[in-house]
């Protein structure tokens, strides 16, 4: 109970304290609202300080004439403020804010004229002046209702178009891409418009199912070997801690799957960092970075003949060379799992005119010419049986062909059904 005293006395001092300071040092959510604003202003002009980016200033030029022609300026900045401020339809605001202007220069140049005619007017024109100056008010409400209708009626026509790309663009959502804006009659600006947006639309569609392709074969691939791991262990538990042959093979099997799934997931980072990732451009010579990636081969791979061909002993390159040779060993691991025993692996470099030319050549099964066009896309096997029992997870060419664009160069293929295949990689 005590405790609960002193918090309660705690409190209060607390808040007499906090009323006390209110009462000294008045706050109001303006000052709070104008100091935020300032203290925005100056982390901006800060950043601009420390980006070498010059503060905006304006043209005196157009300064010059803002003031020549204030009235002008005027209008121009009273009608852009009124925009802002009003909320309502475009074409309300342009009928709105252009009439009351029409209407007041209407208005006066009719007071004008009508105060010229009475100064010289004599007594027996004052009934025609009165006739006068009903007439003209009349004709200034009549011309300024037309006038308005004129421009309702022409912002009406000339935002029809703008209203229905509105309206399909609210047609379009994560399951319908595929609608687009209607062709607009008029050769302008909102032609061009609508073409942009059907080509970012057209885009976009064909990102959104190249992501859903790639992660449900993602999904795919690493279910493969997460079951079989899974049924491995399960049989492990069952029968293999009694007999030796089945606890062997399901251990060669779990360590299989687990590489293939390690290999997967870095396969995978790697192209999900190839959109943005920041190369480590360095000068050196070609021809010994790819004779290094041959002698490699030859001691790791026994069961195929491994060579390596130039024409000049230096070329010099400048690019990301880690990513490079990264692209070339995918390559050659390709042609090393589609090329029997006993087959042959060249890889060359070459200097052709103003680009460089890296070679990998094998003796291997080939491609079909209906699997050539598709053999970059991810998860792509030509031969899917042979190549999950090889250990491929069919993104090994598209990671080369992603690193060689990155890098602002080109990769080729050609191909013959059992007689071998080429990729020839161009670094301009």
């Amino acid at each position: 109970m005590k405790e609960k005293n002193n918090k309660t006395m705690h409190t209060e001092e607390s808040d007499a304290v906090t009323k006390q300071n209110a009462s000294v040092f008045p706050v109001s959510v303006d000052d709070d609202r104008s100091d935020v604003e300032r203290t925005l202003s100056d982390i901006k002009q800060e950043k601009l300080a420390e980006s070498g980016v010059p503060a905006k200033k304006r043209n005196p030029a157009l300064t010059a004439l803002m003031i020549v022609f204030f009235p002008v300026t005027g209008i121009v900045f009273a009608v852009r403020k009124l925009f802002r401020k009003i909320n309502l339809p475009l074409t309300a605001k342009m009928t709105l804010i252009y009439s009351v202007i029409f209407l007041l220069v209407l208005t006066a140049f009719t007071v004008f004229f009508i105060e010229s005619l009475r100064k010289e007017s004599t007594e027996s024109m004052r009934g025609y002046m009165r006739v006068l100056m009903i007439t003209s008010a009349v004709l200034v409400v009549v011309v300024s209702a037309l006038y308005a209708a004129m421009v309702w009626v022409t912002g009406q026509f000339m935002l029809r178009p703008i209203r229905s790309i509105t309206e399909k663009i609210d047609e379009v959502t994560d399951d319908n891409l595929s609608a687009r804006l209607d062709q607009v009659d008029s050769q302008d600006e909102l032609m061009e418009l609508t073409n942009r947006i059907n080509g970012m639309l057209e885009n976009l569609e064909q990102s959104f199912v190249r992501q859903q392709n790639f992660v449900a074969d993602a999904s795919h691939e690493l279910k493969t070997p997460i079951s079989v791991i899974q049924g491995y262990s399960h049989m492990l538990t069952r029968w293999g801690k009694s007999d030796p042959k089945v606890l062997e093979e399901g251990i060669e099997a779990i360590a299989r799957e687990s590489e293939n799934m390690k290999k997967l997931v870095e396969q995978l980072l790697l192209l999900a960092r190839l959109g943005n990732f920041s190369m480590n451009v360095t000068r050196f010579n070609l021809v010994e970075v790819i004779a290094e990636i041959a002698e490699s081969y030859k001691m790791v791979d026994f069961s195929h003949a491994i060579g390596f061909v130039r024409k000049e002993d230096a070329i010099t390159v400048e690019t990301d060379k880690n990513l490079l040779t990264e692209s070339v060993r995918a390559l050659v691991d390709n042609a090393i799992k589609y090329t029997p025993s006993g087959g042959r692996i060249t890889i060359g470099c070459q200097m052709i005119e103003e680009h460089a030319e890296i070679s990998v050549t094998d003796t291997g099964i080939g491609i079909k010419p209906e699997d050539l066009s598709h053999i970059f896309e991810r998860f792509y096997r030509c031969d899917k049986a042979r190549g999950r029992e090889s250990g491929s997870s069919g993104l090994g060419l598209s990671i080369a062909k992603s690193i060689i664009e990155t890098m602002g160069g080109h990769i080729d293929v050609t191909s013959d059904v059992g007689l071998g295949t080429t990729f020839v990689i161009k670094l301009y």
